[in-house]
């Protein structure tokens, strides 16, 4: 229970601290020679910044789910919603149209996150995004290679599915 609140919480606030530059400086609030440094350098620092937090505070436990991996899978699901939100902030008709499709269609760029690049790219945050996920990935490896993205019981179980008989 304590390793699904750990990732819950990576997810939420990984995926909250990336988009919340977007959330706040979002244009026509920054000019236009601000706003690709906020996206593209203030979001993946921001995320860096809670990753070596989360870790500096779960140095003592060695073993567990992976701080990095999952606030970038956050960033990655919570993408659409969050940008959807700084949209609507700066336009409050945007929420006022929306209907059931448009929601289901938030849904599905969350479950695939091609669309997720697409449309930060064409927001303006895609360069912030790749780095965001660069960064994080080589944190991984360089912090936290004794950390599970998949949980050790699914491993065995997967393991456990496979013939170990010789050809």
């Amino acid at each position: 229970m304590k390793n699904l609140s750990l990732i819950l919480a990576n997810l939420l606030l990984g995926g909250l601290l990336f988009w919340a530059p977007t959330l706040t400086f979002f244009p026509p609030t920054t000019s236009e020679r601000v706003w690709p440094v906020v996206a593209s350098m203030g979001s993946p620092a921001i995320l860096l910044g809670f990753c070596g937090l989360a870790l500096r505070l779960r140095r003592r436990v060695a073993f567990g789910p992976s701080t990095c991996l999952f606030a970038l899978v956050g960033v990655w699901l919570t993408g659409p919603w969050f940008m959807t939100l700084a949209a609507a902030l700066r336009t409050p008709d945007i929420v006022r149209n929306m209907g059931l499709a448009d929601y289901s269609y938030l849904a599905v760029m969350s479950i695939f996150p091609v669309y997720t690049l697409y449309v930060s790219a064409a927001q303006g945050s895609g360069y912030g995004l790749v780095l965001a996920t660069v960064l994080a990935l080589i944190c991984h490896r360089l912090f936290e290679k004794q950390r599970w993205v998949i949980p050790p019981g699914w491993k065995r179980r997967i393991h456990l599915g496979r013939s170990h008989s010789a050809p």
